[in-house]
């Protein structure tokens, strides 16, 4: 997969390692963790080849920043939104759906939580 396989992409969308903060480059090792689960879940072995987790890296991280930087152009300066994001990929019916299906998720989740938090009465 190339970076010319996500819908058109410019290479200004990409940021490269250098410019990100050492903060973020600090959180790495949490998201080398998530992607070799997923790489695992898709039927990779469970310890990935060290070039395959870059390689998966850098398309992950390069979308999600080329997604972002997109969403901010589009919506409200300086604030980045769940509907611009959305509105990015409104004609990708999958990942809409996939997107709808995240969010559905997310709102039972935090339904369920509320209800264990709430104290019953006896």
């Amino acid at each position: 997969m190339t970076s010319h396989d996500f819908a058109a992409s410019d290479d200004d969308d990409f940021i490269d390692e250098e410019t990100l903060p050492a903060a973020s480059l600090g959180k790495r090792e949490s998201i080398s963790r998530e992607l070799r689960n997923l790489l695992y879940s898709y039927g990779d072995n469970k310890v990935p080849y060290d070039k395959t987790l870059e390689t998966f890296e850098r398309i992950v991280t390069g979308y999600v920043a080329m997604i972002s930087t997109r969403a901010l152009k589009v919506g409200k300066p300086g604030k980045l939104n769940l509907e611009d994001i959305y509105y990015l990929i409104r004609r990708d019916h999958k990942k809409c759906t996939r997107v709808k299906q995240l969010l559905t998720m997310s709102e039972e989740l935090k339904k369920a939580r509320k209800a264990f938090d709430e104290p019953t009465e006896f």
